[in-house]
């Protein structure tokens, strides 16, 4: 058994392990928005996602990740190594204006890889959603040595014009970059994002000194909406029209366009001599969006159920893969079937170039990651059994919101909680999509292409309605599309995990910052 924190989390015995190899010198997270679980090439897609599915080849896939619902919330996960409910991110994104960050006090990725060698360079491209009501809140002064991208949640591709209602394009040429500084990439207009963010990634590598560490981390926008991308991307596909949009053909121009980005990434690691000593982490931030959250997209979470903004396996459950250094070679090519979560991608980056997260977290900020190293670099057993998925005490109904209504989380009646341990998984209350006109679809099945069925396209899932008092108990193992629940016949674990969510989100903070009241002068416009 494995203690991790004052929870026993139970591991499967351990195969024989993989011969080590070297730790990663280098570091590179790529985080694509709003990825759906069935939309690259390697998952079963007619999307051409070559350079990705390459890279998943020569690495280990990850059968069982888990993010955040959304945005923020999956960001600060990331970056933090801890829950959503140690800082107040568990309920919801932040919107555009807001007066919340990410607080101060947490310690963030590029601060630990610092930790482990200081000669380390940092450098952040694309989005970043984590506040910027004060400049102190900005990437560069969060340890990274540059950024350039959007401080806010979305904008235009092409004219960078964000959901801050203005121009939202940073170039932060260094440390502390702020006041007479940061300056407004105005240059940029007309180029579309994810071309800006890969020529930067790809120059960032080129003058990077190879004798120093490097970490980049490339939130790309790409597939978030709005559905935006040249032309040429999108020529290759004749999908079917999806509710009598084009949504499918252009977000497969867009993933393409993403798959490209990828592949010159990787190239310009190559040519630089430093890809043999790179770890690459690929990862979604949440499950694609459907027309009940997120836009009407054409990408899709097959065969999961729900989509982003949702509890549903469809919103959690992520993409994700490793690829590179410090895997040994009998690793490559496997799909790794433990339990991981956001958190844990800090303390296992950390431990791929050779130091301890856990040692290094500052006390009184104890991370809830833990390394899943082992798993994906020599076949160890996961270190994790239970996860936290959801911990959200707002609720933010499209309808009959009560009167006085000032809060709000992200689409879900009530206030509701999500669990998963081992092959059980436990939600409480309403697990999201909360739109009266498309709750069958955000609580059912989206789809808008192969390899979904035809005869299965946006079913009609029981919508329920579920209230603050609705138990839901899957086994995921046998009913991944979570179809049957098992509360009224399984009373004994519902009893176990509820006392278990209950126990973890004892010490969660106040999320109410997520309603500070919007402040035009934090426009990153201005």
């Amino acid at each position: 058994s494995l203690c991790v924190g004052p929870y026993m989390l139970i591991t499967a015995a351990a195969p024989a392990l993989s011969a080590a190899s070297p730790p990663a010198k280098h570091l590179v997270l790529v985080v694509a928005d709003d990825l759906g679980y069935a939309d690259l090439g390697y998952a079963g897609s007619q999307i051409a996602t070559p350079n990705i599915d390459k890279l998943a080849s020569a690495g280990v896939k990850l059968a069982h990740f888990y993010v955040q619902r959304a945005c923020s919330p999956t960001r600060g996960a990331l970056l933090t190594g801890r829950y959503n409910i140690r800082y107040g991110f568990q309920s919801g994104v932040l919107t555009s204006q807001n007066n919340w960050s990410l607080p101060l006090d947490e310690t963030l990725l590029p601060q630990f890889v610092k930790r482990v060698d200081a000669r380390s360079k940092c450098h952040a491209v694309g989005k970043w959603h984590l506040g910027y009501h004060r400049w102190e809140h900005t990437p560069t002064f969060r340890g990274f040595d540059s950024y350039l991208g959007y401080y806010s949640g979305d904008e235009d591709y092409y004219t960078h014009q964000g959901d801050c209602g203005g121009f939202d394009l940073h170039d932060d040429s260094r440390p502390d970059c702020g006041a007479g500084c940061s300056r407004h990439a105005w240059e940029a207009v007309g180029e579309y994002s994810t071309h800006l963010f890969t020529r930067r990634a790809v120059s960032i590598i080129r003058e990077h000194d190879a004798a120093a560490p490097l970490f980049l981390y490339l939130p790309y926008q790409a597939v978030h909406v709005p559905d935006q991308v040249p032309a040429q991307y999108v020529a290759p596909y004749k999908f079917a029209r999806v509710e009598g949009t084009n949504a499918r053909n252009l977000f497969a121009g867009m993933l393409s366009c993403l798959d490209e980005g990828v592949g010159n990434v990787t190239r310009a690691l190559r040519r630089k001599g430093i890809l043999d000593e790179t770890l690459l982490w690929f990862q979604t931030d949440n499950g694609a969006a459907t027309p009940a959250c997120g836009g009407w997209t054409g990408g899709q979470n097959w065969p999961l159920r729900g989509g982003k903004c949702t509890a549903w396996e469809g919103g959690l459950r992520g993409v994700a893969f490793v690829s590179g250094a410090g895997i040994a070679p009998r690793q490559r090519g496997a799909t790794a079937a433990g339990i991981v979560h956001t958190v844990d991608v800090l303390p296992t980056l950390i431990a791929a170039m050779g130091g301890d997260a856990a040692e290094l977290a500052a006390a009184g900020s104890e991370l809830d990651g833990v390394s899943q190293w082992l798993m994906l670099s020599r076949g160890a057993a996961g270190a994790r059994q239970t996860v936290l998925l959801e911990a959200d005490p707002l609720a933010s109904p499209y309808s009959n919101r009560p009167p006085g209504f000032v809060c709000s989380g992200d689409q879900h009646a009530t206030p509701y909680y999500a669990l998963r341990q081992g092959r059980w998984k436990l939600l409480l209350g309403d697990p999201g999509a909360d739109d009266n006109r498309h709750r069958s679809i955000g609580n059912g099945f989206w789809c808008t292409g192969p390899p979904c069925p035809a005869d299965h396209n946006n079913s009609a899932t029981a919508a329920g309605p579920w209230t603050v008092d609705s138990v839901m108990l899957f086994d995921l193992e046998s009913d991944p599309t979570e179809s049957t629940n098992l509360a009224s016949s399984q009373p004994d674990h519902v009893r176990r995990l509820t006392a278990l969510v209950q126990a973890i989100n004892a010490s969660a903070v106040d999320s109410r910052g997520v309603c500070a009241p919007h402040e035009p002068q934090q426009s990153p416009a201005l």
